[in-house]
């Protein structure tokens, strides 16, 4: 016990690691106090030495006890509860203590709210339109959506697991050709269900923020085998060059400047695109180019490609036409499949920018960098754009291709030209 002059109130007792305090009261009494299982226990004692014996007693009798005696620090559970909650943790990889400062980090500003995914996936599409989203993406998003709701729509949304994720994706067929999903398909629709799943965890809170979601943690497939790129013959052109003056002059344009100067579909048409689409001032006839902007590849904002002679010779009777190449209502691609039926041609898919590349590199020699420069892409992206046992003779017929005689004058009359 101390010494009467060096007590100073409260008075602080320890033992063990154990802490209590003694307070002198008014009325010449004092109190003793410590916490023990999250509860504070007071006393009232006749004099300062009955007080300082109390506590000694109780911290023995508490130091007796062998679940107090395991922890210098009070207890609010038994013993057996926290090694049972630190052997759960431990099978998962983690302490208590890491567990504890996790959920302290994360429990206040991350609330839970649980939502199957119909419902995630109709607001996140929302959410995409109102963002200004082109169309032709929310087209996409919808269909990939539509799809996964119809086995998982009803599910909450942080339920569903990487491995069913996965069998879902690798037991998908085409709903004509009964067909596995591609690589390709696979790969777009879990890029689309990944985007969902961090909208549902970062704006709607239907996933708990743990780290990667279940969506994320399914592997991209690996890529299917490359098969050698089909693209249409000089025969071919010249039937759908034929079948479209005779039946839809629109789609002449398209298809030379597809086929002969390698656009892409959407940069002459535009639908569903952010970019505004080729005009008839893009051709600088003058300088024999056509001058792209604007496009999909954003290292590659402009590109001249030289206007060929075929492209001079069949155009050369819409010179002088302004505005926006392709302004009709039908879409290109409807036009294009009625164009295909009657011209007895087969689908290829991307056939005219594909026959472009395949028939340019030959007049390149082999050139890649300024085949990629005239197509806005990379040249590791356009090795896997041409056919490689195209012929200098058939590279010269592509581009050998002329209208019939009467071509000019239907051209005026179905422009309405003087």
């Amino acid at each position: 016990m101390p010494p009467i002059t060096k007590r100073r109130f409260p008075f602080r007792f320890e033992k063990n690691g154990r802490v209590g305090k003694i307070y002198k009261l008014g009325n010449g009494t004092f109190k003793t106090y410590f916490r023990f299982a999250g509860e504070g226990i007071s006393n009232t004692h006749a004099s300062f030495e009955s007080a300082y014996k109390h506590l000694e007693g109780e911290f023995s009798k508490l130091d007796g006890d062998r679940e107090n005696t395991l922890s210098l620090n009070v207890l609010n559970s038994p013993v057996r509860v926290y090694s049972e909650l630190e052997q759960l943790v431990l099978r998962n990889g983690a302490t208590l203590r890491e567990a504890v400062t996790f959920f302290l980090a994360h429990h206040k500003n991350k609330r839970f709210e649980p939502r199957n995914v119909t419902e995630c996936a109709e607001i996140f599409v929302e959410h995409q339109r109102r963002n200004n989203i082109s169309p032709s993406q929310i087209k996409t998003l919808e269909k990939h959506f539509r799809r996964f709701n119809e086995e998982f729509g009803t599910r909450k949304i942080h339920e569903i697991t990487a491995l069913e994720i996965t069998n879902w994706l690798i037991s998908r067929r085409d709903a004509k050709k009964a067909k596995l999903w591609s690589a390709k398909t696979r790969t777009s629709v879990r890029g689309s269900l990944v985007s969902l799943s961090l909208f549902a965890r970062d704006t709607l809170k239907a996933v708990p923020d743990v780290g990667k979601t279940e969506f994320q943690k399914v592997r991209p497939p690996k890529k299917d085998e490359q098969g050698e790129v089909e693209i249409y013959t000089p025969g071919e052109m010249e039937k759908l060059l034929l079948a479209a003056l005779e039946n839809d002059i629109d789609l002449i344009p398209a298809l030379i400047l597809g086929g002969f100067q390698g656009l892409r579909p959407a940069e002459f048409h535009a639908e569903g695109a952010k970019r505004r689409p080729v005009t008839w001032e893009a051709l600088i006839w003058s300088d024999k180019i056509l001058h792209v902007r604007g496009q999909k590849v954003r290292s590659k904002a402009n590109r001249d490609i030289p206007l060929h002679t075929a492209t001079r010779i069949w155009l050369k009777p819409f010179r002088g036409q302004k505005g926006e190449i392709w302004n009709y209502k039908q879409s290109h691609s409807k036009k294009f499949i009625a164009l295909r039926t009657k011209a007895q041609v087969r689908s290829i898919y991307d056939g005219l920018r594909h026959s472009y590349a395949s028939y340019r590199i030959r007049h390149l020699k082999g050139n890649l960098p300024q085949l990629a420069q005239e197509m806005g892409n990379s040249p590791k992206e356009i090795i896997n754009s041409y056919k490689r046992n195209v012929t200098d003779a058939q590279a010269d017929a592509w581009y050998s291709l002329k209208p019939p005689p009467d071509y000019a004058e239907k051209i005026k009359l179905a422009l309405a030209l003087p």
